[in-house]
């Protein structure tokens, strides 16, 4: 999916949603600085630490808002240029070695070798944590959320609980079979197909439903590399509608895993998208965002491929 600058809708949306990310994001840096500048003011004065403390915080909102579905590089992010910050002081020191005429010009060059640096050093940091979230014991855990819609239980039922050949959305699922499995199609707009690049990546699992009412519909799905998840989910009449709670039980979950779906409030986020639909407002939901990142972008810059006519002449 290519990139779509958000709506003012999705802007407040993605704050809101990725909130509990851009705090672990922005507090690593401000905690870094504030007590270099506590603990040494020589090296980095209070004032500097303040407004470095303000500018990453807007940056790391900025890339939120522009780059919903890339937590890792959010992160990582963050810590590179906490790291550029705290070497400002020794790059200027490094700066007055040079003879007096030329201070100002290595400066500029040692900034500019520095920023360089620090794209090198986020996508090291982004290679390592992405290594850490996806190793490790399997952790289960249950992930529970819920959200109030002004509908009534028995139309939420009828959008959300995953059931044989319906289509929700980029959800598709076909016929049961005789021991009532079905397949599930889900359509991942953010991730494209590596064999066709301008098509959004499909995954296949296979679901049964192990028992629904309705009040509750519980489904036991499959993944491809043969984990079990299982999830329920409750339909509730509120005084303005009705509520909807969700219990999952992941089957494949390590505990970066589990930290990435907590940070990026991904439970919350797919029943968004659900209510989205069912309330016919527009897309919000992260999930349909691209997933196009900062340093792919960067590498689009610095490096632009040719058109596939000219790469063939």
């Amino acid at each position: 999916m290519p990139f779509v600058w958000p709506t003012s809708e999705q802007i407040v949306y993605r704050v809101m949603r990725l909130r509990r990310l851009i705090a672990v994001a922005v507090a690593v840096p401000v905690v870094v600085m504030l007590g270099l500048a506590l603990f040494d003011p020589a090296v980095l004065s209070p004032e500097r630490a303040t407004i470095a403390s303000m500018a990453v915080a807007l940056l790391v909102v900025g890339h939120v808002v522009l780059f919903p579905n890339v937590t890792l590089e959010t992160i990582s992010l963050s810590l590179s240029v906490t790291a550029l910050v705290v070497a400002m002081p020794v790059i200027k020191i490094v700066a007055a070695w040079a003879p007096a005429p030329h201070q100002t010009a290595a400066l500029v060059i040692l900034v500019a070798l520095a920023v360089a640096a620090m794209g090198v050093l986020m996508a090291l940091l982004q290679i390592a944590l992405n290594t850490l979230a996806y190793s490790g014991p399997v952790l289960r855990l249950r992930l529970k959320t819920r959200l109030d819609l002004p509908c009534s239980a028995m139309v939420a039922r009828r959008q959300c609980a995953l059931q044989p050949q319906t289509r929700r959305g980029r959800v598709l699922t076909g016929a049961a079979d005789e021991n009532g499995f079905f397949d599930v199609a889900v359509a991942s707009h953010h991730v494209a197909d590596p064999e066709n690049p301008d098509q959004p990546l499909v995954v296949k699992v296979d679901a049964k439903v192990l028992n629904t009412t309705e009040q509750q519909h519980d489904v036991m799905i499959v993944l491809p590399n043969g984990s079990v998840t299982v999830t329920s989910q409750s339909f509730a009449p509120a005084p303005d509608g009705c509520r909807i709670e969700v219990t999952d039980m992941p089957g494949d979950f390590t505990t970066g895993m589990h930290a990435l779906f907590w940070l990026t409030d991904q439970q919350a986020d797919n029943l968004t998208e659900m209510s989205d639909i069912i309330l016919g407002h527009d897309a919000r939901a992260n999930g349909l965002a691209h997933g196009i990142s900062l340093l792919s972008v960067a590498g689009m810059i610095l490096s632009p491929r040719p058109q596939v006519a000219k790469r063939a002449e």
